[in-house]
This record gives structure tokens, sequence and C-alpha cells, in this order.
């Protein structure tokens, strides 16, 4: 680093380099909105330590973006002067994958108002403007149409580094000509794209440590470091790059898969976690303009938890959902359906509480060895390098180097039923006698 690069500590990675151009973005108002958005929503009033921000993990996907870059670029001589341009247009994908995060995390973006509603930037593809916006629409929006994405185009004019860039390797939705992307005859965009989203990303890779040393849980671990040094990138005929695995760190690939399923099933499906997102979302069905989500990038900056909070508190006295959320009281979970909670009598007990007139909430979490398998572009294909003790090397897809998606194949759904502290003796008996007859 030069005198005028800065470090900042970070609990997972240790010091993170951070370059004065990448420290104005950081210091831009819309970045610095992710101090105020929790990594993990209400998982914090589970796990207490739980309360880190959308902000630190940004940094940290930027700082494994370098070293992922550095790994599956070590020998290609022939990016030439063109390394360090792509090598931080990786590095601000990944700074800036979450700047449109909703607060409280996930728990919130069902509040997302239609695309129709938003006024896109000519370069995004939308199909349906009736479609709900999403977190990465309005992370799009804010890198093309907003004042972050006129300082990061000021901070990296020497680069020749647009926003239009950073968005086209965050989404292949966002139009961009092919030539900011290639080198040598070389097409880099879809690497750059699957090293920041894909089964193998940096932004999955800090993501599962940190949550897990946050919430005290050891579920997300694995050996990073074996993985970052055995990627390797192939070159398909039409001159296209694609993220390429060596065999020697299979294993650590299905740790790594493994990690992120334990987690949703242990931590971010947790049953507290579930039932406050869903008393938010019944709470903003019940006042709808309590905390409007802001169309206007500059006035999102002031939409983040504190938001939130302040209009539940605001309208506790009214709301029964938003009183339970700020007092810290919760439905109670009284019926769980699931791979290791056999109560296979959830629909007659749902019928019974219909019947009996008692408000409950019965929600499904879903949860996946993979998000991406049968989901993935052609261009975003991963492969294996399975290299024999004698004979060549040979590429196959990641997916088929591995029987972890033979054996989890199916989505493990837990189904739950909450119902108000108050009902909880009488359903109880519900349950008892369901149990009984079983």
């Amino acid at each position: 680093m030069s005198r005028r690069d800065v470090e900042i500590r970070d609990p997972i990675h240790g010091p993170i380099g951070v370059s004065t151009a990448e420290l104005a973005i950081i210091d831009h108002p819309l970045f610095q909105r992710l101090r105020n958005i929790t990594q993990l929503g209400f998982a914090g009033l589970t796990f207490p330590g739980a309360t880190h921000s959308r902000y630190l993990h940004s940094l940290g996907a930027m700082h494994l973006a370098g070293r992922a870059f550095d790994a599956v670029f070590a020998r290609a001589d022939w990016l030439g002067a063109e390394r360090a341009r792509f090598r931080q247009i990786l590095r601000l994908a990944a700074l800036t994958h979450d700047i449109g995060h909703a607060p409280l995390s996930h728990s919130s973006e069902r509040l997302f108002p239609r695309l129709s509603a938003l006024t896109l930037p000519e370069a995004l593809r939308v199909s349906d403007l009736d479609a709900q916006a999403t977190h990465e629409h309005y992370t799009w929006l804010l890198l093309l149409d907003s004042p972050l994405g006129e300082t990061l185009r000021a901070a990296f004019a020497p680069l020749g580094i647009e926003p239009l860039h950073i968005a086209a390797v965050l989404s292949d939705d966002v139009q961009c000509d092919a030539a900011p992307f290639e080198v040598a005859g070389r097409n880099l965009r879809g690497l750059l794209s699957t090293l920041v989203s894909s089964e193998l990303d940096v932004d999955r890779m800090d993501y599962l440590q940190r949550d897990s040393y946050f919430t005290g849980v050891s579920y997300g671990t694995f050996d990073h470091d074996w993985l970052l040094g055995h990627l390797d990138w192939h070159e398909a005929a039409n001159g296209h790059l694609h993220l390429a695995l060596d065999g020697r760190a299979l294993l650590s690939f299905d740790d790594f898969l493994l990690s992120r399923f334990h987690m949703f099933l242990m931590v971010y499906f947790h049953s507290k976690s579930v039932v406050y997102d869903e008393m938010l979302w019944r709470f903003f069905a019940q006042c709808p303009d309590a905390c409007p989500v802001p169309t206007d990038p500059s006035a999102f900056l002031y939409y983040d938890d504190h938001s939130i909070y302040r209009a539940l508190q605001h309208h506790a006295d009214q709301s029964r959902w938003a009183r339970g959320i700020v007092e810290r009281r919760p439905l109670k979970l009284v019926a769980e359906r699931g791979p290791h909670y056999p109560f296979e009598q959830i629909d007659e007990l749902a019928a019974r509480l219909d019947e009996a007139g008692t408000d409950y909430i019965r929600v499904a979490s879903r949860g996946a060895l993979s998000k991406y398998r049968g989901r993935t572009s052609a261009q975003r294909t991963i492969f294996a390098r399975l290299q024999p003790r004698l004979g060549d090397a040979r590429l196959v897809p990641l997916e088929q180097a591995t029987r972890l998606f033979e054996r989890y194949h199916d989505t493990t759904v837990l189904e739950r039923i909450y119902v108000h502290p108050e009902d909880t003796d009488g359903v109880r008996r519900h349950v008892l006698e369901l149990r009984g007859s079983a």
C-alpha cells in the first residue's frame, strides 16, 4: 500500500487495505447508510452478538474479492496493464453489492414498490414492470442514477471505470458493451460476476464466517483459504472466461455448501427471527403508510433500521404487531413440521384454529443446498478441474463433481404455527389431541 492508503481492522479478516479512491466510496453517505442496516435483521433478538452490519460485510466481501482475483489470475500474464483495472472493478462490485438493501436486511424487502414506481436507468433490462422491486434493483439504481455513482466515476476516472461496469458485473440484466471486459481476445465479465454472485462467491464466503462469528455458532465455518488458493480460470471456445476450482479443493467446497445449508436451518430460519419478520409484515399490512419505501435514490439514504423502529414505536399504541416487536413479545411457537419435528397434523391444527376464530401465523421456511442450481446462465458455469495421478486433467461442471447435490436434492421445508401468548394454553390442548389421534 502507498502512504495514502489506510487499513480497516476487521474481526474476521484482520487488516483490510483500502485505497484513497475506494475510501471515497466508503465515506459516501449512501454507503455509510449500511452501518444502520443490520446484517441479520431480527436475529439479534435471539443471538445477542448478531448486531453486525451490512457495512462491515461489504468491506469483507471487497477484501475477499481482491484475494480471489489474485488467486484466479496469478499466472495470467496476458492481463498486462489491464490487471489493475479488472481487479478494481471486482473489488468495487463486491463493495457495493448490498447498497440497495432494505432495513433489517431481508425482513422488510417485501415492502418494496413495483418496478413501475421507479425511474429505472436505460441500461437495466426489465421484462415486467408490475413485478416487485428487489434490493438488487435498488443497488443498480444507486449505482447508475445517484450521487454515489458520480463519486465512483470521478474517483476511478484514471482507470477508466464507470458505474455501468460495476452494475454489469452485478447483473446480467444490465446492458453494457463487451469492450470494457475484453483483453487479449478474452471476455472476463462472466467470471467476475461469478466471483460476486454464484455457488462459489466472495459474498457467501464472507457472510457465512461473519454471521457464524457474531451469532456464536460454528455452522458457518469452512476452509476459505484453501478454497481461495485453488481458484483458477478456464477459457471457453468463444473466448469467455469461466471460474474453475482445482479438484483438490472439492471437499472444502462440499463443506462450504453444507455450511450455508446448516446456517439457514439453524440461524437464518430460527423460529423467533421468522415470527418477528411475519409480525413486521402484518404491521405494515395494517399500517401501510407507516414507513413508505422511497423511490428517490436521495431519499433512500434515510431509509434504514432506525426508520423502521421509529415507525414501530410511533404506532405501538395502535398496533399489537408493532407493540409486540417493540416490547420483544413475539407470538409463541406451538407446532412445527420439518425433518426433525414430525408433527404431521399441522393442517388439521390450522383448520381447528380457523374454526375457533383463533388468530395465528402460519409460515413455511424453505432451505435448499443451492439457490443457483438450474438457474445459472451459461456464462456463469463453474468448472472443476480433475487431475488424475496419470493422464491429462479434465473439466466438468462443478455440480457434477460432487454428490452433495444428489443427496440434498429436495428443498427442506420448515412449517410453523404461532399464536398470541394468551392463546397458548387453549391451542396446546388441540396439539395434544391431534398427537394422541395419530
